[in-house]
Parts: structure tokens; sequence; C-alpha cells
């Protein structure tokens, strides 16, 4: 997911994670693209805000730029979405008596924006990114040039500017939350986990785990 975020009271705090460099410190609002590490931030005292989670191909429609700019990092909303625009919708947003208003005044927001300035992906783009999800990364970039009939060079040009990442890290990360969501149902092993989510043995899952999120597999199941 893509992840905007606007809160009001004390900002959020990031202490370190975005693989590309950003600056330590307070982020009142920001914009997250698809990351490839974990990514630590928090609040130090009282503090409200929304968090929107954006698919990458509602991402691309909503900001009409490429994603990998967005890829690996964090950055102001101004930079994407016009100066002001984050300090005009927390707002009010803050202004609002209630959460039900909230939701309609981001509603009202992002329609506008979509009606103002959307771009549809490329058919391509979001047939290769459907292929990633529904077979939970489990598919080549040479499976995906045949699904697809192009070239991986076009292929991977097309995901990075409709998605941010090139296929294999991409389904990296779909084997991850693959992972992530087998494990808060029953299993009964690191080994069934890693069959069940499309690993070919524990090695990768381990690999992965590490990469994407700083904890082995069983320390990181404990906390779901």
């Amino acid at each position: 997911m893509v992840t905007v975020l606007l809160g009001w009271g004390q900002p959020l705090t990031i202490r370190g994670g975005p693989e590309q460099e950003v600056s330590p410190g307070p982020w009142p609002a920001m914009i997250a693209g698809l990351q490839t590490m974990p990514m630590l931030a928090g609040f130090d005292g009282s503090a409200s805000a929304v968090e929107i989670e954006l698919t990458p191909l509602g991402a691309y429609r909503l900001f009409n730029l490429p994603l990998h700019r967005l890829a690996k990092t964090v950055i102001d909303p101004g930079q994407i979405m016009g100066a002001g625009w984050a300090a005009n919708a927390t707002e009010q947003l803050a202004a609002a008596s209630h959460w039900h208003g909230r939701w309609r005044i981001l509603d009202t927001l992002l329609t506008r924006r979509l009606s103002d300035r959307a771009t549809p992906p490329a058919p391509a783009a979001a047939q290769a990114w459907s292929l990633l999800c529904e077979r939970g990364g489990a598919v080549s970039l040479h499976q995906l040039t045949l699904d697809i009939g192009l070239g991986q060079r076009r292929i991977q040009g097309l995901l990075r500017e409709h998605i941010g990442l090139p296929a294999q890290t991409l389904s990296r990360i779909i084997r991850f939350h693959n992972a992530l969501a087998v494990a808060s149902t029953d299993v009964n092993s690191l080994a069934d986990l890693a069959s069940l989510a499309g690993y070919h043995d524990q090695c990768p899952i381990n690999r992965d785990f590490r990469a994407l999120s700083g904890e082995i597999p069983r320390d990181l199941l404990d906390m779901i």
C-alpha cells in the first residue's frame, strides 16, 4: 500500500527505516510509497491522525506521477498535492466534531482530485499487478512476459512507473504479506508456513522476514 498520513496534535516522528534518505524528526503529514525495509515511527505525545491506505494503482491515479518517485521513501504531501493541501485538509479534519464528518471531508477532497487529475493506468501494468497479487507473488518475470505478451524490459518499466518497484521485489513483498495472513491462522511449524505462503523452503522466508520486517519469522509471528 501507499500511505497518506494527516495528523494534528503531536506530529509523527520518523526514527529510521526508509531505504532512501529521509530526515528523521517530526512529520505532521507524509506520503510513504512502497517500502523494502521496516520503518520505525511513532507519536511522542497526544495526537490524532488519519491514515489513508491506497493501492499502488489508486495512488498512481490520485497523484498523477510515476510511483518510483515514492518508492523506498517518505515525502511531504505538498510536493505532490500542492502547497497548502495537507494544511487545509488537516485543518478541516481537526475542526470536524466526529469521525463520520472526517470521512466525508476526505471523500470530498480525494474525489475532487481524482476528477481533476486522474490518469488511468496502462492496461498492461494493471494486468501485471493483478497477476502478481492473484498468484501470491509466485510468478516469474518470464511468466509475466508470456501472459501479457510484452518484453521483460517493458513490463519492468510499467511496474516501476505504476507500482514503484520491479517485479522480483514486488513478488517478495506480496509473499511476505501472504505469510503474515497465513500466520494469523493455525499453522504447526515454520515449514508449513513457508509452504502455505508460497516459499520453496525456510531459507527464503527467513531472509524476507529479516529484510522486510527486521524480525525473524518466529519472533514476528509471536506479535500477531
